[in-house]
């Protein structure tokens, strides 16, 4: 045989050699992930609790339709749901929690489980990803109702975490229902207040016109001022008719004297009178009552506005408690017994089956690379 027989022979042995050596690897890393699944990974304990925003608000029959049509969510705010779940899986809260319980310690406390641990180390962006993939929220359409679930490494630290996210979010529910309203009758109060002092300011001003020109209503003054005015013009005209007869019938007559003072008595009181009615000056009778008339306009206007905004506060504080969402725990967060994760035996066997279907894949795929070299 020649030296370049036995050198290609040599070379096809290494070559078929290949597929063996990767089969010996390929299993031994099987069998490593089998190992470190048994004997390194943590366990891990799950527990979970779960909630319902309900909003009180329209009629049996509604809300009995409602529920045929959509179940779940005919009487619960989907919206204040997906709020409550934003809430929980915000970085505010996620934060506090950490604090609160020691977070970093307890998820990097497993030195061995270098997979599913937490790095002491890790940044802020990292430990938010963590820790969302372990205390998250979730809404089930089915039912309307918010589940938590919390993954630790120790049964009462699952609970008691899942208690207080419970809490805190049942706080953050009634607090937004609460504040919503607030915000209305705040509003609607600052507009009542607004409108009473306004009434008070025009009923003073009134008061005050009032006791200036001491009258109670000067329709009144000018009606009785017009009614004497009116007296001492018929009065006027008979006096003049009276002082007429008497100089044509006797002009010596010594009444006249008298009935020329009487006049001119009455033409000052008439003129007087008039001056009170009308004229430029702002104590006449015709400014007052304009006066009078226009503060009594704005008095009406303003208590018309006071109580619109009575009433519109009360139509409010009805809507606000038949609007108000409940928040309803249906379940606690029970204390966890066995272990959820990782399920060694299911992983194992869907391992090895995963493992064994792609190494015969492979296998064909290096036949068939093999036989063409």
């Amino acid at each position: 045989m020649s030296a370049t027989y036995l050198h290609t022979q040599k070379d096809a042995g290494f070559v078929k050699n290949i597929p063996r050596v990767l089969a010996v690897v390929y299993f031994a890393a099987v069998a490593a992930v089998i190992v470190y699944l048994w004997n390194f990974t943590q366990d891990r304990y799950i527990t979970t609790a779960s909630f319902k925003v309900s909003l009180q608000s329209g009629s049996g029959v509604e809300a009995g339709l409602a529920q045929l049509i959509l179940p779940g969510l005919s009487s619960s705010g989907s919206t204040d749901s997906q709020v409550a779940i934003g809430y929980i899986q915000s970085s505010d809260l996620l934060l506090d929690t950490e604090k609160e319980f020691n977070l970093i310690e307890h998820y990097s406390a497993p030195t061995q489980d270098i997979v599913y641990r937490l790095e002491p180390d890790a940044t802020l962006e990292k430990r938010l990803i963590y820790y969302r993939e372990r205390i998250f929220a979730r809404a089930d359409e089915l039912t309307g109702q918010t589940i938590i679930s919390v993954d630790s490494f120790d049964p009462q630290l699952s609970q008691k975490i899942a208690a207080s996210l419970l809490k805190k979010a049942e706080d953050f529910s009634n607090n937004i229902s609460r504040s919503v309203a607030d915000q209305q009758l705040g509003f609607i109060q600052t507009q009542l207040e607004r409108n009473v002092n306004r009434v008070d300011e025009l009923t003073d001003e009134i008061l005050k016109l009032q006791n200036e020109h001491r009258f109670i209503n000067p329709d009144q003054a000018i009606n009785a001022s017009v009614a004497a005015l009116h007296e001492l013009q018929m009065s006027r005209l008979k006096t003049e008719t009276e002082l007429s007869s008497v100089l044509r019938d006797s002009p010596s007559s010594p009444k006249i004297g008298a009935l020329r003072s009487n006049l001119r008595s009455i033409n000052e009181m008439i003129d007087v009178e008039t001056a009170k009615l009308s004229g430029p000056e702002v104590d006449r009778l015709n400014q007052i009552l304009a006066q009078f008339k226009k503060l009594q306009q704005k008095l009406e206007f303003a208590t018309q506005l006071r109580t619109g905004a009575e009433a519109l506060l009360e139509k409010t504080r009805i809507e606000a408690v038949a609007h108000s969402h409940y928040f309803s725990v249906i379940q606690n967060p029970y204390l966890p017994e066995d272990v959820a994760l990782p399920c060694r035996p299911y992983a194992t066997v869907s391992i090895i089956a995963i493992a064994v279907l792609l190494f015969f894949i492979l296998r064909a795929l290096t036949h068939s690379v093999v036989e063409r070299t």
